[in-house]
């Protein structure tokens, strides 16, 4: 190789390296501030939205109480994690992320008050509104983050286009409701003030609700990761008579977590589909309490639970039944390990986005510290059963691996050579049978955080039942479970086995696979139709949505 060839090698061995280093800053950077972001974005906007759908005439100063509070809580917070920045990057063997990190503290600041201005439209029912600011809010990012790190400023410019878009929409959101305020008190609306000691009780019960929230937000996000820390943690571990070999488990911890994150990723898909359900039905269930009207809320409970029913089910049970063809299609054949999970996963992904639309019920019909306990208990049910499985796993898989005896480089450079590769051949023989339990960490993992999952859904439905006579939607259920033997059967009629994809070909076995996905909707809707579980009325309701979308867009 010339001189220029290994030059030009060397360069391009650089920016490599220089594209995964920018890459990571920007994942530390978006994890650091992703939890602060969600507990003060979701507890903020539930807070408002709750206080405006009580109150719509009193939501203009209802905002006014929310933006002084967010100065003594969102501003100090952001002021913190600013200050913070050293500790952070230290912690992550990387000083040169504190100037990012600084940068990055704006995005909590301007979070902090975009939160309120969604708050207050989603209380007033305007979710063109909410759903315009939200869309801008995503094209304004991509926007930013991609044009700067094109333009060359690497990880930097993408902090600086994910500051950019979040101060421009929060600027946007803000005009908006100044703008939409001057037009309700030009018709007489808001024109009545509130005395003293109402101000004093308004703002108590809006700080009362926005911590209870931050700590149902902070319980629900600690649910849905606790099995994937708790199963990195527990693998990673190293027993006593393996002493000395932790970069391997270190190693094959961080396998198994890849394998376990793209699993939870797949079953997530219908819980994303309940997210937009929460946002309409919370200042609905707010209004309907506030007024004391059982019967609505009532209503409100069963159609919420018996429509999410039907679509989560029929996305999660599609996902369950195509698991290892999934896993074929989208991943290497590494990833058959997670396979089991996924088909797991996919169902407690039911109970857990059911779940989560039930405890917004709950916080939206006054009642945010039921929700707290609730998901408190479902976390730490989790948390102590993936723990136990894990751990029973982890020591049934250790008790048959030899440790692999240390090398000592000694004699002439072909002996180093021979023991160099000796060593390295017995590693290999050990993380081979390590690499086989993946199945079994993974599945300890999803039964644990399956049955927290069935707990929590049993106990915030109970909730709902014993307050609002709402009783679960039985009938729907079953007709579910009708379906789901429909689908049984099809998998069982047309199998399609991984073995397929070295025959045919990845592309053409993704094929394969979204037709018979497709296949199963079909014949799921069918059933429905067919068991008058989706009727006539049901799909005039749809399209009138549907209708109602077109013509605000």
């Amino acid at each position: 190789m010339s001189a220029q060839e290994r030059g030009a090698e060397k360069a391009r061995a650089m920016d490599e390296a220089s594209v995964k280093q920018a890459g990571r800053g920007f994942l530390i950077i978006t994890e650091s501030i992703g939890l602060i972001n969600m507990v003060m974005i979701t507890g903020t906007l539930n807070a408002v939205s709750k206080l405006v759908s009580e109150q719509p005439e009193q939501a203009g100063r209802l905002v006014n109480m929310a933006v002084r509070m967010q100065l003594m809580l969102g501003v100090p917070v952001a002021a913190l994690y600013a200050l913070g920045a050293p500790w952070i990057a230290g912690s992550f063997n990387d000083m040169t992320l504190v100037p990012l990190l600084r940068l990055s503290a704006l995005i909590i600041f301007f979070y902090a008050f975009y939160a309120i201005f969604v708050g207050y439209f989603n209380g007033l029912k305007e979710f063109a509104r909410q759903a315009s600011l939200d869309f801008g809010f995503s094209t304004l990012k991509m926007l930013g983050i991609v044009g700067l790190v094109l333009l060359g400023f690497g990880v930097g410019g993408a902090v600086a286009g994910f500051v950019g878009a979040a101060g421009i929409i929060c600027t946007v959101a803000g005009v908006w409701l100044f703008r939409r305020e001057r037009v309700r008190r030009a018709a007489g609306i808001g024109q009545g003030g509130l005395d003293k000691e109402q101000t004093r009780q308004a703002f108590k019960r809006l700080l009362n609700y926005l911590v209870l929230i931050m700590l149902y937000t902070f319980a629900l996000n600690g649910l849905m990761r606790a099995d994937f820390f708790v199963l990195k943690a527990i693998a990673s571990g190293v027993p006593a008579h393996l002493s000395g070999m932790e970069s391997l488990f270190s190693l094959m911890s961080n396998k198994f977590a890849g394998f376990y994150g793209a699993v939870l990723n797949v079953a997530r898909i219908p819980y994303q589909g309940v997210i937009a359900v929460t946002f309409v039905i919370f200042p609905m269930i707010s209004q309907s309490t506030f007024s004391e009207d059982t019967n609505q809320t009532r209503a409100y409970v069963r159609s919420t639970l018996r429509y999410c029913s039907m679509l989560i089910a029929a996305v999660a049970m599609v996902l369950a039944f195509n698991a290892d063809s999934i896993i074929g299609a989208l991943y290497s054949a590494d990833y058959q390990a997670a396979s089991v999970a996924l088909s797991i996963l996919s169902v407690s992904i039911i109970f857990f986005a059911l779940f989560y639309v039930a405890t917004t019920m709950i916080i939206g019909s006054g009642h945010p510290l039921a929700a707290v306990v609730i998901m408190g208990a479902s976390l730490g049910l989790s948390a102590v059963l993936n723990y136990v499985f894990l751990t029973r796993t982890h020591a049934e898989a250790m008790a048959g691996l030899v440790p692999v005896a240390p090398v000592n480089p000694s004699g002439d450079a072909m002996s180093v050579v021979a023991q160099a590769q000796a060593h390295a051949e017995a590693s290999a023989n050990f993380a081979a049978p390590f690499l086989l339990q993946a199945t079994d960490y993974m599945q300890s993992a999803a039964i644990a955080t399956t049955i927290a999952m069935v707990l929590g859904c049993l106990l915030s439905v109970g909730w709902l039942w014993r307050a609002f006579g709402a009783a679960p939607p039985w009938a729907t259920l079953g007709r579910l479970l009708l379906a789901a033997g429909v689908l049984w059967g099809i998998d069982m009629a047309v199998p399609l086995g991984v073995e397929l994809v070295t025959s045919q070909g990845k592309m053409v076995y993704l094929a394969l696979v979204v037709a018979k996905m497709a296949s199963m909707g079909v014949a799921l809707l069918a059933t429905l139709f067919l068991t008058r579980e989706f009727t006539a009325t049901d799909m005039a309701r749809l399209k009138a949505v549907i209708s109602k979308k077109t013509r605000k867009a």
